[in-house]
């Protein structure tokens, strides 16, 4: 074969293999297109409309301050002590309060002159009843009479007004005793303390916050929901809590507590609250988590 021959062959096959690549390429079954992913379910009983982003926070926290100022004298808790309703936690200089707290018993308890004053207008009262007795038989004079019933209600005045004197004797030692009382902070509440502010040592404005303390065995869930569905919300309906941090996620059930009246016309969202038991302290007040119902 002479080499013209041979570069037509040599085209010839190069044809050849281009049709036949063309034919493969047309005729390879395509992968089928995956279809489009749907939406990612939610946990059961969730949906996006029924679900109240909100956080926790404990029923009663309170911040404790006295009325008076002062310095402090002693501090007998911590930060993480558990105390109870009515313990004392802290009080201040109350040297000159005790005193003036004894000085107006002293005089409340002091009865002398009253009990001698009982003891003479009980003789009196016999004394003037014998008289009047002997009066119509012209045995006594009548003016003796008249001067001991003078003297009989001279006695009778000043009890009374010994007996009042105390009145006030008691008022003044209730008062006494009160400004001594407000020397001394004490919890309104079992609870856990979360913060000490002041300590001993330490001068203090009146009502100025010393001591932090909290019951965390009732949980708040404060959150808002969407108008529409937060409109058949209503207070006593029980819902499911789930809260913590992702992965560790904790579920309790509560009771709706409050759903405001009014929908936010920025947001378009209601607020709610729910309440639930926490005996355990496993929950921590101040995570967040989310509401459903």
């Amino acid at each position: 074969m002479n080499g013209s021959g041979l570069r037509r062959l040599h085209g010839l096959t190069r044809l050849i293999v281009a049709t036949l690549a063309l034919a493969s390429s047309v005729g390879f079954a395509q992968t089928p297109r995956a279809a489009p992913p749907t939406s990612a379910a939610l946990p059961l009983g969730a949906s996006a409309d029924s679900a109240a982003l909100g956080v926790t926070r404990a029923v009663r926290e309170v911040k404790l301050s006295l009325p008076v100022a002062g310095r402090i004298e002693r501090v007998l808790v911590e930060e993480g002590s558990r105390v109870r309703e009515g313990q004392l936690l802290l009080y201040l200089d109350r040297a000159l309060e005790e005193l003036e707290v004894q000085r107006r018993r002293l005089h409340l308890a002091d009865r002398a002159r009253l009990d001698e004053l009982k003891q003479r207008e009980l003789t009196l009262v016999q004394q003037v009843s014998s008289l009047k007795e002997l009066l119509p038989g012209g045995v006594v004079p009548r003016k003796q009479v008249e001067d001991e019933e003078l003297t009989l209600g001279s006695v009778i005045a000043e009890r009374k007004t010994i007996e009042a004197a105390k009145q006030r004797e008691q008022v003044d030692l209730a008062l006494a005793e009160e400004a001594f009382q407000r020397r001394h902070l004490r919890s309104p509440l079992n609870g856990v303390v979360t913060k000490v502010e002041s300590y001993a040592g330490e001068s203090i404005e009146p009502h100025a916050t010393v001591i932090w303390v909290v019951d965390v065995s009732r949980v708040r869930f404060m959150g808002t929901v969407r108008a529409q569905p937060g409109l058949n919300l209503r207070v006593g309906m029980s819902v499911r809590l789930e809260l913590g941090l992702e992965g560790q996620m904790g579920v309790r059930v509560a009771k709706l507590v409050y759903v405001s009246p009014v929908i936010d016309p920025a947001s378009g969202r209601i607020d709610v609250i729910a309440e639930f038991e926490n005996p355990d302290g496993s929950v921590r007040p101040g995570v967040s988590g989310r509401m459903l119902f």
